[in-house]
Order: structure tokens, then C-alpha cells, then sequence
């Protein structure tokens, strides 16, 4: 499994965004957008990946059901 493919099988089981994951692992919102485009991580940050994505805090959601709500119409309002 390559690392693009790692992470996008991370954002959809975390139900977190392309760019709060890049955010949160790197420090760089656009990180996982210019992955899919072709940007090639250096070793370094791809070390600061392996570790993110094996540390708990990595899968926690992105937000909390118990924030979420839900209107008569079945949509989520977020506070």
C-alpha cells in the first residue's frame, strides 16, 4: 500500500477532511491535496507521517457526535 493510498483509506475511516489531517500530521493543510497531484515527501516527513498514523490521537474524529445535531430533516448542524 503506498502512502497516498494509507492515508486516503485513514481519512475515510477517521471521517476526517483532506486538509485536517494535513493540518494535524504535518502542519500543512494543502499536504494531502498535492499528494494527489504528485508531490513527493521528503524521508523526513514521511517518517513524521508513520508516526502520526500510528499514534491513537490520529483516529479520533474529527468532531464529536455529541456536538453534532440533528434537524426534523435527518441533516447534521454543526455548532
Amino acid at each position: 500500500m503506498t502512502l497516498l493510498e494509507r492515508i486516503e483509506r485513514h481519512l475515510k475511516d477517521n471521517h476526517i477532511s483532506a486538509t485536517r489531517f494535513g493540518r494535524r500530521a504535518v502542519g500543512d493543510p494543502r499536504f494531502v491535496l498535492d499528494l494527489r497531484m504528485g508531490r513527493r515527501p521528503r524521508r523526513r516527513t514521511i517518517e513524521r507521517l508513520n508516526a502520526y498514523l500510528n499514534t491513537p490521537e490520529s483516529r479520533r474524529p474529527s468532531i464529536s457526535p455529541q456536538h453534532c445535531a440533528k434537524d426534523p430533516n435527518g441533516l447534521t448542524n454543526r455548532p
